[in-house]
Parts: C-alpha cells; structure tokens; sequence
C-alpha cells in the first residue's frame, strides 16, 4: 500500500525543481503512522536509544521492530524501505521520513536531521559535517519519503549535488572543510526550495483529516439550506443563490461558478430538494478540499485522491486514467472544478442516488 502524493513540479530557476505544492496528502497506514508521532515525544528518544545502542545503520527486521518500537505491520512497513530485497534496511532513511512527517517545528526537525549525520562529533568535529556526509543527509531524504509518500519529482543525484554546493558556496566553506550545525541553519534559512521540500511534509495532511473537513463544510451547507428552507423540502434557487452565507461556505467560487452550482441542483420548476442540494456539493468540497495549491484545478494525481474520496475507496489506476481523460473535456491537461462536479452531477439520477461515472460504469 502507499501514500499518494501529488505532483511536485519545479519551483523557478535552475536548482529549485523539488516542489511547488504546499504539501502532500498522506493516505496509506505507514505514513499516517509517522504523522500521528510527536518529534520531541516519540523521536527523539528513539534516536537517542539508537545512539546509545551503538548507531547501527543496517537494521534487519528484529532490529527495525525494535529501535522503532514497532507493535504491528512490522513487516510490511519493513519492505516498504527494503526496496531491494536486500533484508536490510537503511536506518537514516526510516528516520528522515519519520522526522519530516512527525508534529514538531520546522526548526526542531532541521535540527534533527542535522543531529542524525553529525558523525565528526565522536571524532573531535562537534556539531559539524563535511561534504560526503551533507550529501548522504540529503539523499536519504530525498530517497525516504520517495519510499514512503511516493513523491515524484525530478531530484536527480546533479540536482543533490548542486545542492550540497550551495550551501558550502553560501558560507564560502571549501568542500575539504566542515559545515557547522548553524550555518547549515542560516542556509536552510534563506533557501527556498529546501524548506519548500521539507515544508511539504511538515503540512502533510491525512486522507481521514481531509474527509472529516468535508464532512464539516457539508454540516454548515446543510445548516443554511434548513434556515432558508424555514420548514419546507426545498429552496427556490434564487433565495439560494442570493444566500451570503452559502456563498461563503464554496471556497471562494466565482459569479458564473456560483450560477453553474445552482443550474445542477434545481429542477425544472426552479425548486432545489435537499437530496440534490448534497449531491451537487459534496464532489464540490471534495475537489475544494484536495485542490492543494488552490489554483481550480487538478491533475491526475490530485484526482486519484477525489475518486478515492468521493467513491470511499481506491480505484483503479486504469479507471482514473480513463475516467480523467473522459471529464477533461477541453482536453487542457487538468480538471477544473466545474468540470469534475458537472461529470459527477451529470451521472446521477435526478435525486442524486444512482451514479455511472464517465469513461466506465458506476464503480462507486
């Protein structure tokens, strides 16, 4: 099983292609189990137990279980950083992605993974690395959340290195001299695609936390449909449409998306029942909810996640695909928002409650 990321896409210039999303939507067991863990309550401690243990970079499976504390899903968690079948697994790896997803600040997790490749301590270098092991720092990073949240982004062993250059080149530090704890602090500080790249899984968001703020918007919307209904099974859509606090709740929709939400939903006689008014929304948070850049639109991956939710559970690869090209109509390479809550709408019944989604039948 994995954790779907979305697409991470270059940044600007030359060097800064890790990620222009603002973060990373985790859905799979591992990676929600690194999240739910506290970085100074839960991993700090292990690192410390792991230092004192001896600092063992190859862990086998009894050893994983035990520096991590592991209970179940020992060894599927194992295989997931195993990627070789080697029957090892590389223990900064396991503690990159756990520090990135952990609650803690950013400041505290920098320092962190700083502390884990501060090797020259034991050698007379305190809180320093040389360029070998700055490079190692970053590779492991960049290799342990590909593992666990699939990342896909062009982070090319040239791309690791320009990094680890730029920051020797920012404090004119020769790569035969050491970088110290807080130099590495004050470039992290002032470079934008490395705390873009850590910044995407210090905002992680969980599928179920994404569910339960569309259960939420969906609770307000039906709050203000009950006020304007004062009794009845219906609105007028123009006491609707008219509604500012309905209006509030559609993440910032435009005139003519307000105007399109609101032809979905009434009948023929201009009246929008309960059962419609939900059916048309609910794929409308959905989208608002998993749309992580806010730009209106999706790509294949962030619409992986919309069926995933909408449908209340994975599909398949192909039917995304097929599903994906058939509701991008205009054929612009992304979905927008009305596009998707139309092809949703569209295959319903009139009460909302029969669905055959486009490109194949109902797989909901």
């Amino acid at each position: 099983r994995r954790c779907v990321a979305v697409r991470a896409a270059p940044i600007a210039r030359m060097g800064n292609k890790l990620c222009s999303h603002p973060r990373v939507i985790l859905t799979e067991d591992i990676a929600l189990h690194f999240q739910s863990s506290d970085l100074k309550r839960d991993v700090l401690p292990i690192i410390q137990r792991w230092r004192a243990d001896g600092a063992e970079l190859g862990l086998r499976l009894p050893e994983f279980q035990a520096t991590f504390d592991l209970i179940k899903d020992t060894e599927v968690q194992f295989k997931v950083f195993d990627t070789r079948g080697s029957g090892r697994v590389d223990a900064h790896e396991v503690f990159m992605v756990y520090i990135l997803l952990s609650a803690g600040s950013i400041e505290a997790k920098v320092d962190a993974i700083f502390s884990i490749f501060d090797f020259g301590g034991c050698r007379g270098h305190t809180h320093s690395l040389n360029f070998q092991e700055v490079t190692l720092m970053v590779e492991a990073c960049v290799k342990s959340v590909r593992k666990v949240c699939y990342l896909e982004c062009d982070i090319t062993p040239a791309l690791i290195s320009f990094y680890c250059d730029s920051l020797f080149d920012f404090h004119r530090v020769s790569h035969a001299d050491r970088i110290t704890r807080e130099q590495f602090k004050q470039w992290f500080s002032k470079e934008a695609a490395a705390q873009a790249f850590v910044g995407l899984f210090h905002d992680a968001c969980g599928l179920p936390d994404i569910n339960t703020q569309v259960q939420k918007v969906n609770l307000q919307q039906a709050q203000v449909f009950q006020t304007l209904a004062q009794g009845k099974l219906f609105v007028r859509s123009e006491v609707l449409s008219n509604s500012e606090a309905w209006r509030r709740s559609l993440y910032g929709a435009s005139e003519s998306e307000i105007q399109a939400l609101v032809k979905l939903m009434e009948d023929a006689a201009g009246r929008i029942r309960t059962e419609r008014f939900h059916a048309v929304l609910r794929p409308w948070n959905i989208f608002n909810e998993c749309d992580l850049d806010g730009s209106g639109e999706v790509d294949i991956k962030e619409m992986e996640i919309l069926l995933w939710i909408y449908c209340r559970k994975k599909q398949d690869p192909e039917f995304v695909k097929t599903f994906y090209k058939a509701v991008d109509q205009d054929g612009s390479g992304t979905v927008c928002r009305r596009e998707w809550v139309k092809a949703i709408t569209e295959s319903m019944g009139a009460e909302g409650d029969e669905m055959s989604l486009p490109g194949s039948v109902s797989n909901c």
